[in-house]
């Protein structure tokens, strides 16, 4: 259930009583609609009045494709303000009511920069500077979305352990079902030592109802995991459409045009 009520212009909103949460989606398998799910997910929680954020921590920048903005023109980006040559203020941009937090090509260079033995004492918890980052603005949304690489970096793990709940997206095809469980894997490790992140559950993408594989991928998919009470697979299906495709391309999102995202949204946090 959703922990926060809808923004309002009551004053009494600007009192940073609330904490946002924050949620990572997160595979280790690439092409499986990581960007197309938080892009349509932010829309919708704006249409449906909660104020929303969203962090580009992949170097690909999608993010800023997504929402029609050019990364070649981006001069601060989220990779500045981890190694603390930006506040989060500083690269804030703001489109189709979603505030951005962008990256491009940058942040490929936040490991090299932050693991080094010689950057010791500037960054001695290199994995913890998304969250310490976040600390600045996480007062100021209901929810924080972070798009994540499939890779298993500094970076995404700089993602895991700033978010309270991550939200695993599946294409029932082998490949991807395989990342389904390195990505478990990789977050069980990270719960054991400590972090407080809550697995919402399976997101099934781009499913083709016409394809045989995927609809006994799919059933094959919900029976695994059945019987695993902390880990469910959602009732709602992203379907490959060719209007999720043209909103990236155009850089508009439109959550009237990707319905079933907007269901997810309802689904995942229980919102009427």
């Amino acid at each position: 259930m959703a922990r926060h009520s809808k923004t309002t212009n009551n004053a009494n909103d600007a009192n940073n009583s609330k904490t946002a949460r924050i949620i990572s989606v997160a595979s280790q398998k690439g092409g499986v609609g990581k960007t197309a799910t938080v892009t349509n997910m932010a829309v919708g929680l704006v249409s449906l009045g909660y104020k929303t954020a969203v962090i580009d921590m992949d170097a690909q920048g999608h993010i800023a494709f997504s929402f029609g903005i050019k990364k070649a023109d981006l001069r601060k980006t989220i990779y500045d303000v981890l190694i603390g040559e930006a506040k989060m203020r500083d690269i804030k941009q703001t489109a189709f009511g979603v505030d951005l937090y962008l990256s491009n090509n940058s942040l490929s260079n936040l490991s090299p920069k932050v693991m080094t033995n010689l950057n010791s004492k500037l960054f001695p918890a290199p994995k913890y500077l998304l969250k310490n980052a976040l600390g600045q603005i996480k007062t100021q949304y209901d929810y924080i979305l972070i798009d994540t690489s499939p890779s298993n970096d500094i970076p995404t793990m700089n993602s895991l352990l700033a978010s309270t709940d991550i939200i695993i997206p599946a294409l029932p095809e082998g490949l991807s079902v395989d990342g389904i469980f390195d990505t478990i894997y990789l977050i069980k490790s990270i719960q054991e030592q400590g972090a407080k992140i809550n697995i919402l559950g399976i997101l099934p993408t781009m499913v083709q109802d016409h394809t045989n594989l995927h609809n006994v991928m799919l059933q094959d998919l919900r029976r695994r995991f059945a019987e695993t009470p902390d880990i469910k697979v959602f009732d709602t299906v992203i379907k490959r459409a060719i209007r999720h495709g043209l909103a990236q391309t155009h850089g508009e999102p439109d959550i009237n045009k990707a319905p079933e995202y907007l269901s997810f949204v309802k689904e995942v946090f229980a919102i009427a």
